[in-house]
């Protein structure tokens, strides 16, 4: 399947129109942040017609922008979290001068294939040593002693009871005085950070102690909304400048637990793959059906389940391959569980993999099962379904904005070992329907999952609520 993406060249005021492009500071641009954008769906759907904000056509004036945002995660590079380095790369291409930060260094498999290493390397660590983090403090309070005392009030608002919370966000002041000098020493003014755990508290921080400084934050899910409370999702939403949703799903949640004034200001980018990254499989050998899994080793991805649906249609006979790409705290349990259970003729732990690695288990595997609680929207969904291939996941979160039953994949019950394991019969009994599903998923990742959509999305919500100075680039 061809997938046409265009190229955005032109701004856009959020109606769909295109408005000529002026030179403007970020300070300028700011006073225009209280005007709410007129959609809320942003990127993600490139090549067709939808109410977001639409895609310039092609052959027009390119528009290059010259400001720097930083991205902040907790974490950065990730082997979990491929999605930010490539959303930051997707941005690049368009002109955005891109800064990475991370609370703390990525670890091996985070480092994994050249995208990650190369990421790793550029990118600065805020988590240091006691002298280099006292020397911030110091110098920071002899700068603004006054954005000290307001960012350690601040911190000890949004605290939730205990010593230790306390002490942790006296912490998050101390890092966040060191991410906000280095951010003015870099010219930085807008922080954005992903997922609200501590790096988006850092970056509060970092915001109380220079006002100069405002920060977004992208909101995935699942992880922030089982910790609302002490991860302080209300006041991270309410005092970031815009918030970008992944979902439907994420952002009726956002809304949940914000308060209204604040929900203008919710806006949904859905994240994206490359399809001509990852391009459609080649065609099915003969032999069992070939299962993969792809995800971290952990409690919430309902592996203990899947491997009691792998026992049920082993018993009957039934013909298939489980390969698990992936690794954590589950790693031992899943080993000792594929042993009880007669499993080890049919089920591989592959361990942590490169992105370039993965593509070939996705090239050799018939159906994607996300067997999970509780999910955002997997990329790796996103992944299989572009290279063509069956998908069975659990109708959680918002995988169903992505994957729609009998039409693009198979959908089942959360918790449940017996619809799993029904949901591999249905393809094992037919393993055409993998192609045909795989083809209209495809279609489903192109038109509203690229990344070219979500860097679009991102570009949009910059230029609306940072500013940023543009230049025009002729052809």
């Amino acid at each position: 399947m061809y997938c046409d993406f265009g190229y955005a060249s032109k701004e856009f005021d959020g109606t769909g129109s295109s408005r000529s492009s002026s030179l403007y500071s970020p300070a300028s641009a700011r006073s225009r942040n209280s005007e709410a954008l007129s959609s809320t769906h942003l990127g993600g759907r490139v090549g067709s017609k939808v109410e977001s904000l639409s895609i310039a056509a092609r052959d027009v004036d390119r528009q290059i922008v010259s400001m720097t945002i930083a991205y902040l995660n907790s974490e950065y590079p990730s082997l979990s979290h491929t999605f930010i380095e490539r959303e930051v790369r997707a941005l690049r291409e368009r002109g955005v001068k891109i800064r990475t930060y991370s609370v703390r260094s990525a670890n091996a498999s985070g480092r994994m294939g050249n995208s990650n290493q190369s990421a790793a390397e550029e990118t600065v660590v805020l988590r240091a040593g006691p002298a280099t983090l006292l020397k911030d403090f110091v110098l920071g309070g002899l700068a603004s002693p006054v954005g000290i005392v307001r960012a350690l009030a601040a911190s000890q608002r949004i605290s939730p009871p205990g010593l230790g919370y306390r002490c942790r966000h006296v912490a998050y002041v101390i890092q966040g005085i060191r991410l906000a000098r280095r951010l003015v020493a870099e010219g930085i003014e807008h922080v954005h950070v992903h997922m609200a755990n501590n790096g988006a508290a850092i970056a509060m921080m970092a915001c109380k102690f220079d006002k100069r400084i405002q920060y977004s934050v992208s909101i995935h899910g699942s992880a922030e909304f089982f910790h609302v409370d002490t991860w302080t999702l209300t006041r991270k939403v309410e005092g970031a400048v815009f918030v970008r949703c992944i979902s439907n799903f994420c952002k009726a949640q956002v809304m949940h637990w914000a308060a209204p004034a604040s929900w203008e200001r919710l806006h949904i980018v859905r994240c994206g793959i490359d399809p001509e990254v990852f391009r459609p499989r080649p065609l099915r050998q003969p032999g069992p059906l070939r299962l993969l899994t792809v995800g971290r080793l952990h409690p919430i991805k309902g592996y203990t389940l899947l491997m009691e649906a792998c026992k049920q249609l082993a018993a009957e006979g039934v013909r298939f391959e489980l390969s698990m790409v992936g690794n954590g705290p589950l790693m031992e349990a899943l080993k000792e569980a594929i042993c009880s259970r007669g499993l080890t003729d049919r089920v591989r732990l592959i361990g942590p993999l490169p992105q370039e690695e993965i593509q070939q288990h996705y090239d050799r595997a018939d159906v994607m099962v996300v067997s999970s609680f509780m999910e955002g929207v997997p990329v790796v969904l996103m992944e299989a379904m572009a290279k063509e291939l069956g998908v069975i996941a659990t109708r959680v979160g918002g995988i169903p904005e992505l994957v729609e039953h009998g039409v693009n994949g198979l959908l089942v019950d959360a918790g449940s070992a017996e619809s799993l394991a029904d949901a591999i019969r249905v393809y094992a009994a037919n393993p055409d329907l993998c192609r045909t599903h795989g083809i209209a998923g495809r279609e489903r990742v192109c038109s509203q999952y690229s990344i070219a959509g979500t860097a679009q999305g991102m570009l949009e919500l910059f230029q609306k609520y940072v500013g940023i100075d543009r230049v025009n680039e002729h052809k």
